[in-house]
């Protein structure tokens, strides 16, 4: 099982802020959002997100969000497509983005997710990308784990 301090770096953050208040979307939220751009091949795409370990990046133009592009949508093209390796990141990408604001509520979040049958949301404000929630996300926030076993379990 892969563990990294990156999560549990998140997960301590989590937990402080859950004993606080209620949850908000920028409380779990990755304000660190990795982009692509729209002319950048598939290729590019796919070696992006081996590199940092996501499964998706967010298309854009500068800090405008254009659209996604998941792993699912790499696998698609490469299988179900005349998969080209010049193949452009537009031509594959997900242009109906799901956003939501970062002062949103959680369960606002949780419930677009589902609705759109999605794994993750941008978070937008102004029209400008300030993050992304993935359901791994949520998970950490909400987890009934008492903190010190996950914590234990999560550093072995």
């Amino acid at each position: 099982m892969r563990k990294t301090k990156h999560l549990l770096d998140k997960l301590k953050r989590i937990r402080e802020v859950r004993k606080r208040y209620q949850l908000k979307v920028k409380d779990l939220m990755t304000s660190q959002v990795l982009t692509i751009d729209s002319e950048e091949n598939v290729v590019a795409a796919a070696e992006k997100m081996l590199e940092n370990k996501v499964h998706a990046l967010v298309v854009a133009e500068g800090d405008k969000p254009l659209g996604i592009i998941s792993t699912y949508d790499l696998i698609l093209v490469m299988t179900l497509s005349d998969f080209d390796k010049s193949t452009k990141v537009e031509e594959v990408m997900v242009r109906e983005l799901v956003t939501i604001k970062p002062t949103e509520p959680l369960n606002k979040a949780l419930k677009k997710m589902i609705d759109y049958n999605i794994r993750r949301i941008v978070v937008e404000e102004e029209g400008r990308v300030v993050g992304i929630l993935s359901l791994i996300d949520i998970i950490l926030g909400f987890s009934v784990i008492p903190e010190e076993n996950l914590l234990a379990d999560l550093e072995n």
